[in-house]
C-alpha cells in the first residue's frame, strides 16, 4: 500500500492569499514576542514553516532560526519584495535593514 510521508523533496513559488497575510503576520509577531520573554529575542532571520487546513487554519510543524530553502525560488526577489524593490533578494533586504539601523542608530535593537 501507500504510505503517505512529508518528505522536502523541492519548492515552489506561491503567493499567500491576501485575506491571510494578517494571520501571517500575527504569528511571526508571536514568535518575537515569546521569544523575548524566553531567552531576550530571536536573533536573525526565521521561517515558520507551515501547512494550511482546508478551514484555512495555520498549522507551524517547524521554527526554522535561518533563511530557509523556501527562498530559492526567489533568487532575485518575490513577489512581496518586489513591492519593496523590484529583485530584491532576501540577503539584500537583510543588508538594507541593518544599514537602516545604523543609519538610526538602532543597531542595539537588532543585533546580539
Amino acid at each position: 500500500g501507500i504510505h503517505p510521508t512529508f518528505v522536502v523533496t523541492g519548492n515552489i513559488p506561491i503567493v499567500l492569499r491576501e485575506s491571510l497575510l494578517p494571520k501571517v503576520f500575527k504569528m511571526g509577531e508571536q514568535v518575537v514576542e515569546r521569544s523575548l520573554d524566553l531567552f531576550g529575542g530571536i536573533i536573525g532571520s526565521f521561517c515558520l514553516e507551515t501547512v494550511v487546513t482546508e478551514n484555512l487554519e495555520f498549522k507551524v510543524f517547524e521554527i526554522s532560526a535561518r533563511i530557509v530553502a523556501g527562498t530559492n525560488p526567489y533568487v532575485n526577489g518575490s513577489p512581496y519584495s518586489d513591492l519593496i524593490e523590484p529583485g530584491l533578494s532576501t540577503g539584500k533586504r537583510i543588508a538594507q535593514e541593518i544599514k537602516y539601523a545604523a543609519k538610526t542608530d538602532q543597531l542595539n535593537e537588532i543585533l546580539s
